[in-house]
């Protein structure tokens, strides 16, 4: 992972997917306003903290590339989505 525009890109791949957190919980990714958002299956409802938080979750993740979402709290609610959200992309870059 390198920068916000790669996160963007991928997220763009994973529109129309569903993708699951590593504790297997479905859900889809949208973009809105240049930044990604995601929607867990169980409530329908689109979340997002922001791309500045999404920016800082990238800060933290290139350092360290930890897969624990408990490495970002403070930072971004949303570190299990973002997580998956990589691996799913590192899974399937030729499509």
């Amino acid at each position: 992972m390198a920068d916000y525009n790669q996160l963007l890109e991928y997220a763009r791949r994973a529109e129309g997917h569903t993708l699951h957190t590593i504790r297997g919980r479905p859900f889809r990714v949208g973009i809105y306003l240049d930044c990604p958002y995601f929607i867990p299956l169980s409530t329908e409802l689109g979340r997002s903290d922001g791309r500045k938080a999404a920016e800082r979750f990238l800060e933290i993740y290139n350092q360290t590339h930890s897969p624990r979402s408990t490495d970002y709290q403070g930072v971004t609610r949303n570190a299990s989505y973002f997580l998956a959200l990589i691996e799913w992309a590192g899974s399937n870059l030729d499509r």
